[in-house]
């Protein structure tokens, strides 16, 4: 049984970016929109014939991978059986199948195999449908321009591409992962160099994994107890700051940083130390060349934003057929949330007023990582209360 790493973790019609006079050729072979939604990128891809769904599009993928809702939609079958070990703490048993075309933006990408995962329990975590994740064989085939602030992807092919512009040029180690040295600054420590993938699938700006905090006495670091999740569920983490992520000569100060704390899944391996995502990368026009093992960065006018954090001590679900019904999941000790009476299993019913069928999930998150007081009517079984709650700016 073959053992699979996959992170995880609405476009328009076709259409081209202005002119880059940094990229030659100028035109790419495809250009499409996408949105970004939680740090991921979402694009339409047809599968197997023209119906349209949308995928993340994820470097921490080895092969691409449908739900299983998608996978019965086009009648695909199942011809394998393989093992799954994503972010979340517990291993899952999926299905293979074979010789499967993905359309984007006019160009085909056929896959030998791809995976079919039960995306159910990380839908809920994200808030919305995942249809699939399309992976590491669109990057080995194409030079892939992400534009993050334009909501753009380009690819091209690899021997008519030739970049002349001032980004940051980043070596790649192309494996079982997307690797490259960084450094990381924490107070009072001599810079660590760690070997990090760059993973297009996580939402979260840096995650350092336990073998590597280990490894450097990393413990206890300053910042709270939380959880993260992704394919396999949740894992444990501690949510705080680095001083300085390095990449190159690019400097970013105090990015919030995700400390696992996992005893199994994939932020427990000691392969590699750790990932950079989308959190990150959504500050870039990231160009992803393979073929040419490299990745070059270009600082947008997102470069310099606060780094944003959820201190309201809420882990958030998404239930139902459309989402809408928001359950706490966990309430974080010494937290708002937990100052202000919030129970586990509590129904989110409004925040300030606004009905959390029209904030929906990730319009709850967005808003918590502004701080300030926040008036939450809940549902607790029969009963509807009324809290307050105060988050805070995250420390540095």
């Amino acid at each position: 049984m073959a053992i699979l790493i996959l992170d995880l973790a609405i476009a328009s019609a076709f259409a081209l970016p202005q002119q880059n006079d940094s990229i030659s050729p100028a035109q790419p072979i495809a250009a499409i929109s996408f949105v970004l939604f939680h740090n991921r990128v979402y694009l339409p891809v047809e599968v197997n014939g023209p119906q349209t769904f949308e995928m993340v599009l994820d470097t921490g993928a080895a092969i691409s991978g449908l739900s299983e809702a998608t996978a019965n939609a086009i009648h695909l079958r199942a011809a394998g059986k393989a093992e799954l070990i994503g972010n979340g703490e517990s291993h899952l048993k999926i299905a293979l199948a074979k010789d499967v075309t993905f359309r984007l933006g006019g160009v085909e990408l056929q896959e030998k195999s791809v995976a079919i995962v039960p995306y159910a329990d990380l839908e809920e975590h994200e808030g919305r449908r995942i249809a699939g994740v399309l992976g590491v064989p669109l990057f080995r085939r194409y030079v892939v321009v992400i534009d993050y602030h334009a909501k753009m992807l380009s690819l091209y092919e690899p021997q008519d591409f030739v970049y002349r512009g001032p980004g940051e040029r980043v070596p790649l180690r192309l494996g079982g992962a997307t690797l490259l040295n960084a450094v990381i600054e924490l107070p009072g420590r001599d810079p660590i160099t760690c070997n990090l993938a760059v993973d297009l699938g996580t939402y979260s700006a840096l995650r350092l994994y336990r073998p590597f905090l280990e490894k450097h006495h990393i413990v206890d670091p300053p910042g709270i107890d939380s959880f993260g999740f992704g394919l396999g569920g949740e894992f444990p983490e501690r949510l705080g700051r680095v001083s300085t992520l390095r990449i190159g000569s690019l400097n970013l100060k105090d990015p919030i940083t995700s400390f696992s704390t996992a005893r199994s899944g994939a932020t427990s391996t000691s392969s590699y130390d750790g990932t950079i995502g989308g959190e990150v990368l959504r500050r870039f026009k990231v160009i992803l060349d393979y073929p040419r093992q490299q990745m070059i960065l270009e600082p947008s006018s997102d470069f310099s934003e606060p780094w944003a954090a959820d201190t309201s001590g809420l882990i958030l679900q998404a239930r139902g057929a459309d989402f809408r019904t928001i359950l706490v999941l966990h309430v974080l000790k010494n937290t708002p949330a937990a100052a202000a009476g919030i129970k586990e299993g509590d129904v989110i019913l409004t925040v300030d007023h606004q009905e959390t069928l029209d904030l929906s999930l990730v319009g709850i998150r967005r808003l918590f990582t502004n701080p300030g007081k926040y008036h939450l009517q809940v549902r607790r079984g029969q009963q509807v209360l009324e809290v307050d709650i105060m988050t805070i700016a995250p420390r540095n």
